[in-house]
């Protein structure tokens, strides 16, 4: 006789041999299932004591206003400048994705068109008037008479038809005189 055919008659001559087969996977079910629980239990507790951070609700541009909302993170994964609180008005300074801590790198105070440029970058005051879509954030060349005069710039604020632009420090003196004449032209990159 098959072996299949041959286990049939024996559990429906025998149904508790096929309540206790069950029963058995059941308790070895719950035995995995109560230590995966346990390791989990024991890897939190491992981390160590948590830190309310603020965290960004979705992705975020630069100069957006800041959503985000507070969770707490084991303090291993806090970075040092992590944000618990929002500066009044704080805009964002970079991209930030979602689920990302908000860092004071990533903020920046709402004093002027200077406020979202980095380090060691001056910002210069551009009317061209062809510029159109513009968005703060953007990266830009300045280039006046064919000339580039800023190899790496950034948009970091409209106000009307003026555009602040952030550029390296030694190409400042040559944008701002370009601008000035009114020579100064944005070209957008890729």
């Amino acid at each position: 006789m098959h072996v299949a055919a041959h286990a049939r008659l024996v559990l429906a001559r025998h149904p508790w041999l096929y309540w206790t087969a069950v029963a058995a996977l059941a308790a070895l079910l719950a035995a995995i299932v109560h230590a995966q629980t346990a390791q989990l239990d024991d890897a939190r507790r491992a981390w160590g004591r948590t830190l309310p951070v603020l965290v960004a609700t979705g992705p975020l541009k630069p100069g957006d206003t800041i959503e985000a909302h507070t969770v707490d993170v084991p303090v291993a994964l806090v970075p040092t400048d992590a944000l618990q609180a929002l500066p009044d008005g704080a805009r964002l300074r970079q991209r930030v994705a979602g689920g990302e801590i908000l860092t004071d790198v990533d903020v920046a105070d709402p004093v002027g068109p200077a406020a979202l440029a980095d380090d060691e970058t001056v910002v210069v005051a551009l009317s061209d008037p062809l510029s159109r879509n513009l968005t703060i954030g953007l990266d830009v060349q300045v280039a006046a008479d064919g000339i580039v005069l800023a190899d790496s710039a950034t948009v970091v604020d409209l106000v009307d038809e003026i555009t602040f632009v952030a550029v390296a420090a030694a190409e400042g003196p040559a944008v701002a005189a370009a601008a000035q004449q009114g020579l100064a032209s944005l070209l957008y990159l890729p």
